[in-house]
C-alpha cells in the first residue's frame, strides 16, 4: 500500500505487463522443464500409489466413503512424501489443488470443481491429482468404470483416442487452433452426438501458474505451439445420456469421462510426463451384483417360474378336459410335446425379437457411419483419379493410332491397346480386356486366337478379371461382348511378334495392378523400416526359454529364447539367428493358454509385414508344446487303475499348469516394461466358451473370439480376422434341415476380399448371432452362396449403396438391406416341416414295426421312442391324475416291450437252432460213407 500511495503521489501512468510477462513464461528453461518433470512423475506416484490402490479397497471391501473426506486423505500424502516412497523435501512438494473426486451422476469437469460430501458411488468415478514441485505445477485425472455397459466403452475409447490425437498434435510451429479443429472433426466423424457434449477447450499451459490465460487450447487461440512449452490436455465428455434399455440398476441416468495429462513439446516428440495408463483394462472394474439385485432376481425367478407351472397345469387341465377318452396313446403324447415345443418357443421369442430389434437399430447407425466414412475418403480429385483408372480407354479418337500396316495385327505399348484389322478397319482393344491369347501352326499359316473376357452367366466374370473390367461389366450390363477373334496369316513374322508383344503387355500390366494394390492396402504391404531395438542390460529381463517359433526361419522347427526388451522383443535362436518385434509394431497380442490345447502360445499381429526367412510375414507365434501331437501306442492293455497311467496324467496337469502361469507372468511383466514407454501391449486370451468350428482354409479348426479379432491359433496357418474391420457379416446356406452353414466377413475397405469360413454346424448359429449381436455387428442370413468378388465390384461402382433411393429417386434397400431373406413363407413352411415331422413320428410309434418296414422307418421309430420319452420325464414332475388316465403307464409299456423283445429273441433262437439241425442233418446224409482202416 505504501509502495502504491507513492506512486499515486508521483502520478506515474501505470500499464499492465501481466501479458507480457506471461509470454516470456510460456516457453521454459531445461531446468524449468526438469521441475516440472519431477512434478509429473510426484502426480502419477500420488495418482497410482494412493488414489487407485485407496479406491479399489473401498470397491472390494464395500466402504461407504465421502468425496471430501477421500480427498483431505489423499491431500495429505503431499505433507509426507515418504507415504508412497518418495524421497523428494517435503518443503519442495505440495499440492495444486484438493484433489477432486466425483461420483453419482454428478460431475463438474472444471479445474475449479471440488469434491461434494456425497458418499462415493460405485458407478463412473472421475478423480483429478495435481502437485507442485518447486512451484512448478502438473495434474492427471482419469475416469473409471464399475460394471460398464458397452455404449460406455465406446465413448471411453473415443475419447482416448482424441486425447492421444490432441496430445501427439502439439508439434512446433503449429497453432493452437489447427490442432483443436483436427481433434473436433475426428469426434464429430466418429460420433456427431457425442461431439456436442465435449468440453469448452482442452486443457492449457502450464508452469509456475497452474492455468496459463493466454494458451488456452481453443478453437480461437491462434497462438503458435513452440518448444519447450507444457501443457495440461484435458478432455471430456460432459453429462452423456444412458438409455433406459441399456442402464443397470446401479448406474446413473448420465454420466461423464475425463482425461488429463500434463506434456511437454521437445522439438522431435511430445513427452507425456505423468504416464498413468488410460487403457481400458485398467480404467474399468466388474463387480457381482448387490445382495438386493442378487434377491430381487431370485424373487422374479421363482414368480416366472410358478406363473409358468401355473400355466403348464392349465394347459393340460383344458387338454384333458377337450382330449377324446378313445384316443390313443401317441396322439396325447403328441400334443403335449407340441404344446412344450410352443412353450419353449416363446421364451426364444423375445431373445429373438430383442436382437431383430437392435440389430435395426444398428443397421441404420452403421450406415450412417459408413456413410460419414465414405465422405471423409471420397474428394473430387480422388473420384476423378478412381474414374480414370477404372475406365477403360486406349484412344480418345481415331486420329491418336499410331502408324497402321493394312491388314495387320499390332500392339500399341504406349497405349497398352491391341489393334485388329476387321473387314478392313483397324480397331483397338484395351489390354484389360483380353483374357489371354494363343498362337498355333497348320497347313503353312499361322493362326493367332484372341480370347476375351466375356460374362457368363448372372454377369460374372473369372478370378483373372482386372478391376477396369469387372467395372465396365457392371457398368454395361445389358451389352453383347465379344468372346473371341481368330486371325490366320501366311507369313509368321508379324502374328509371332504381335504375339509375343501382347504377353510382354500383359506382364506389365499384371505387376501394375498388383503395386496399385500394396499401395491402397489391399496387398500385403511393403516392408517398413523399423526403429533399432533399444537392449535392457539388466539380468532381470523378462524372459521364456525353449519356445518354438512359427512361420520356421529355416528347416522343419525353429527354437529359441524370447526376450523383452526396453522398445520391443527379441528372439534369438538355437543357430543364434535372432528376429527383432517392436512393440510399436504390435497390433494385437494374444495369450492362449493350454487348457485342453495341445500347446501354450503367445501370438502377434503385425501393423507391419517383416522379414523371416525370405517371406513377409504380419503374424508371429512363439509356442510350447505340452505333449507331442501324436504318441506311440504299445499293445498292452492297461487298466482304468494303472498307477503308471494315472502318474503321467497328473504330471501332465501339472506341467499345464505350470507353464499358464509361467507365461502369464512374462506377459505381465511385458506390460508392465511396454508401458514405461507408452506403448502399452495389452494381451488378449480367447473365450473359448464362445468358440465354434469352421473352415476358413481347408481344415476344420475352433474358432475362438477375443476382444478384438476372431482366431484360430492352434494350427497352422492361422486365421484372425479383425473385429473393428468388420463392415457386414452374413450367413450363407441358412434353411430348414441344413446341418451346417457359412458365414462370410465383408471388411469396411471394400477393397478387400471378404472372407468365408465354410461348414459351421447349424447348432452354433443362434450363438453366434448372439455373439455378433453384443458386439455391435450386423449380419442377415440367406440360402444361398454369393458371388462376393461381383457384389463388392458393383457396391464400389455404386454411389447410393447406403441410400434408400436409387437415382430416378425410386425406393430401393438402404446398404446391406438386400441381403436380408423374405422369412415368413419360409417360416410357414418350417412350421408346416415340423408339424409332418410329429405327425410321422406319432404314426410311426402308434402303429408298430412291421417285418417289411426299410431301413429309414426304423430310424424314424427309433429317434421317436426317445423323444417320447424325454417328453415323459419333463412331465413327469406335474402328478397329473388325469394324464395317466388318458392310456397305459409308462411301467405297462415297458413290460409290453420287454416282452416283445424276449419274444423275438426266442424267436431268433428257435430259427438258428432248426437252421443249424437242416444243415447239419443235409451234411451227415450226402456226404460218402466213412472209410474203414486197414490193419
Amino acid at each position: 500500500q505504501l509502495f502504491q500511495k507513492e506512486v499515486d503521489a508521483v502520478g506515474m501512468d501505470k500499464i499492465d505487463i501481466s501479458k507480457g510477462i506471461e509470454c516470456a513464461l510460456r516457453v521454459k528453461a531445461p531446468e524449468e522443464l526438469e521441475n516440472i518433470r519431477w512434478a509429473g512423475a510426484l502426480t502419477k506416484k500420488v495418482f497410482q500409489s494412493k488414489f487407485v490402490e485407496d479406491m479399489e479397497g473401498i470397491i472390494d471391501e464395500d466402504k461407504k466413503v465421502k468425496h471430501d473426506a477421500f480427498s483431505a486423505d489423499i491431500e495429505g500424502v503431499f505433507e509426507d512424501p515418504s507415504k508412497i516412497k518418495v524421497t523428494l523435501s517435503p518443503e519442495d512438494v505440495e499440492s495444486c489443488y484438493s484433489p477432486i473426486i466425483q461420483s453419482g451422476g454428478k460431475y463438474d469437469l472444471k479445474p475449479s470443481a471440488q469434491s461434494s460430501s456425497d458418499v462415493m458411488k460405485f458407478d463412473v468415478i472421475v478423480a483429478s491429482v495435481g502437485a507442485r514441485y518447486k512451484g512448478y505445477c502438473s495434474n492427471v485425472a482419469r475416469t473409471f468404470f464399475v460394471t460398464p455397459t458397452k455404449s460406455m466403452e465406446r465413448s471411453y475409447e473415443l475419447l482416448h483416442e482424441a486425447h492421444d490425437m490432441c496430445i501427439n498434435e502439439l508439434r512446433p510451429g503449429k497453432t493452437v487452433s489447427q490442432v483443436v479443429d483436427k481433434v473436433t472433426k475426428l469426434v464429430e466423424s466418429r460420433n456427431p452426438k457425442l461431439a456436442k457434449l465435449l468440453t469448452k477447450n482442452f486443457g492449457f499451459g502450464i508452469g509456475l501458474d497452474f492455468r496459463e490465460a493466454g494458451m488456452v487450447l481453443t478453437a480461437k487461440n491462434h497462438h503458435v505451439i513452440q518448444a519447450g512449452q507444457a501443457f495440461n490436455v484435458a478432455m471430456g465428455f460432459q453429462n452423456i445420456p444412458l438409455k433406459d434399455a441399456d442402464r443397470p440398476r446401479h448406474l446413473p441416468d448420465t454420466y461423464s469421462i475425463l482425461l488429463a495429462d500434463t506434456v511437454s513439446v521437445q522439438p522431435d516428440e511430445t513427452k507425456i510426463l505423468t504416464k498413468v495408463s488410460k487403457a481400458w483394462t485398467k480404467v474399468h472394474y466388474v463387480l457381482d451384483n448387490d445382495a438386493e439385485d442378487k434377491h430381487a432376481k431370485a424373487a422374479k425367478a421363482a414368480k416366472d417360474k410358478l406363473d409358468k407351472q401355473q400355466k403348464q397345469r392349465r394347459a393340460r387341465q383344458e387338454q384333458a378336459d377337450n382330449d377324446d377318452e378313445d384316443a390313443p396313446v401317441s396322439s396325447n403324447i403328441m400334443q403335449n410335446r407340441l404344446r412344450d415345443k410352443q412353450r419353449q418357443s416363446e421364451g426364444k421369442q423375445t431373445d429373438q425379437e430383442r436382437r431383430e430389434r437392435h440389430q435395426a437399430e444398428l443397421m441404420k447407425e452403421k450406415r450412417e457411419e459408413a456413410m460419414r466414412r465414405l465422405e471423409e475418403q471420397s474428394s473430387d480429385a480422388v473420384q476423378g483419379k478412381r474414374q480414370d483408372r477404372n475406365a477403360i480407354v486406349a484412344y480418345n479418337h481415331s486420329s491418336r493410332y499410331p502408324e497402321l500396316k493394312p491388314r495387320q495385327v499390332a500392339v500399341d505399348m504406349r497405349a497398352e491397346a491391341v489393334i485388329v484389322p476387321i473387314n478392313g478397319i483397324p480397331v483397338p482393344f484395351h489390354i484389360s480386356t483380353i483374357k489371354n491369347v494363343s498362337k498355333s501352326e497348320e497347313d503353312k499359316a499361322t493362326y493367332l486366337r484372341i480370347n476375351f473376357h466375356c460374362p457368363g452367366v448372372g454377369g460374372t466374370l473369372g478370378k483373372d478379371a482386372s478391376p477396369a473390367m469387372q467395372a465396365a461389366v457392371a457398368k454395361f450390363p445389358s451389352l453383347m461382348f465379344i468372346k473371341e477373334l481368330g486371325f490366320r496369316s501366311s507369313d509368321a513374322h508379324n502374328l509371332n511378334n504381335q504375339f509375343r508383344l501382347i504377353k510382354e503387355l500383359q506382364k506389365r500390366v499384371k505387376q501394375r495392378e498388383q503395386q496399385e494394390q500394396e499401395e491402397s492396402g489391399t496387398a500385403i504391404r511393403y516392408l517398413v523400416v523399423q526403429e533399432d531395438l533399444i537392449m535392457q542390460r539388466d539380468r532381470r529381463v523378462p524372459r521364456l526359454s525353449d519356445l518354438s517359433a512359427r512361420p520356421t526361419f529355416s528347416g522343419r522347427k525353429t527354437q529359441g529364447t524370447l526376450e523383452a526388451h526396453v522398445n520391443g522383443f527379441r528372439f534369438t535362436t538355437n543357430k543364434n539367428q535372432k528376429l527383432d518385434i517392436l512393440y510399436a509394431n504390435i497390433k494385437h497380442a494374444i495369450f492362449q493358454p493350454c487348457d485342453k490345447e495341445l500347446v501354450v502360445l503367445i501370438h502377434f499381429h503385425l501393423k507391419n509385414p517383416i522379414m523371416i526367412g525370405k517371406k513377409k510375414h504380419q503374424d508371429v507365434q512363439f509356442y510350447t508344446e505340452v505333449i507331442e501331437s501324436s504318441q506311440a501306442l504299445d499293445n498292452r492293455r492297461r487298466s482304468m487303475y494303472d498307477p503308471d497311467e494315472l502318474d503321467e496324467e497328473n504330471r501332465e496337469r501339472s506341467l499345464r499348469e505350470k507353464l499358464n502361469l509361467t507365461f502369464k507372468d512374462f506377459c505381465q511383466k511385458v506390460e508392465r516394461v511396454s508401458e514405461q514407454i507408452d506403448k502399452t501391449i495389452a494381451f488378449d486370451i480367447p473365450y473359448r466358451e464362445l468358440g465354434f468350428s469352421g473352415t476358413p482354409f481347408k481344415e476344420m479348426v475352433l474358432l475362438q473370439p477375443t476382444v478384438h479379432c476372431l482366431v484360430s491359433l492352434t494350427e497352422f496357418p492361422f486365421f484372425i480376422t479383425l473385429l473393428d474391420d468388420v463392415e457386414h457379416v452374413h450367413f450363407e446356406r441358412v434353411f430348414f434341415g441344413s446341418k451346417n452353414f457359412d458365414m462370410v466377413f465383408v471388411y469396411k475397405n471394400f477393397n478387400l476380399v471378404p472372407v468365408r469360413v465354410s461348414a459351421i454346424s447349424t447348432n452354433e448359429l443362434e450363438r453366434i448371432k448372439e455373439w455378433l449381436d453384443d458386439i455391435n455387428i450386423c449380419f442377415t442370413e440367406g440360402t444361398a452362396n454369393l458371388n462376393w468378388k461381383q457384389i463388392m465390384v458393383t457396391i464400389k461402382a455404386d454411389d447410393r449403396f447406403y441410400l434408400e433411393t436409387d437415382e430416378d429417386g425410386v425406393p430401393k434397400p438402404a446398404g446391406w438391406e438386400f441381403l436380408r431373406m423374405d422369412g415368413s413363407d419360409d417360416e410357414d413352411g418350417d412350421e408346416d416341416d415340423e408339424e409332418s415331422e410329429f405327425e410321422g413320428s406319432a404314426s410311426g410309434s402308434g402303429g408298430g414295426g412291421s417285418d417289411g418296414s426299410d431301413s429309414d422307418d426304423s430310424d424314424d421309430d427309433s429317434d421317436s421312442d426317445v423323444s417320447l420319452v424325454d417328453e415323459s420325464d419333463d412331465d413327469g414332475s406335474a402328478d397329473d391324475d388325469d394324464d395317466e388316465d388318458d392310456g397305459p403307464s409308462w411301467d405297462d409299456l415297458e413290460k409290453e416291450a420287454r416282452a416283445s423283445d424276449m419274444m423275438r429273441n426266442e424267436k431268433k433262437e428257435a430259427d438258428s437252432d432248426e437252421e443249424f439241425k437242416r444243415k447239419h442233418k443235409k451234411k451227415t446224409a450226402g456226404g460218402p460213407p466213412p472209410k474203414r482202416s486197414k490193419h
